[in-house]
């Protein structure tokens, strides 16, 4: 795919590499419809952030796929945190179970 785009678009494949490696939103492998991207900044820590962090990557890890988990700096809702997103959709004021609970509706949806 690399190659393809690389020709397509005229591009060396170490400039297009590096752009997709330099930009977090940008893979080099296919990723599940679900990636949910968690807050690891100093507000979200101070509020239990690594619980519900913990939690997440347990859930993630049984459910084959449908989710990817990335921790993130900062999602900019530093007043409701802990924070996680789903997708684009921002969740906060979290608790590990809550976290789980809301991913659990996508898996069930998806």
């Amino acid at each position: 795919e690399l190659e393809r785009i690389s020709q397509e678009y005229d591009m060396p494949r170490a400039e297009l590499y590096g752009v997709i490696t330099f930009y977090s939103r940008f893979y080099l492998h296919p990723v599940p419809k679900y990636i949910v991207r968690v807050c690891k900044s100093v507000s979200c820590s101070i509020n239990e952030g690594a619980t519900v962090l913990e939690a997440l990557k347990r859930y993630v890890e049984s459910c084959d796929g449908v989710f990817m988990l990335e921790t993130v700096e900062c999602l900019g809702q530093c007043d409701h945190g802990p924070v996680m997103s789903v997708n684009d959709k921002i969740y906060g004021s979290l608790t590990p179970g809550k976290a789980v609970d809301i991913l659990e509706v996508y898996r069930r949806e998806g």
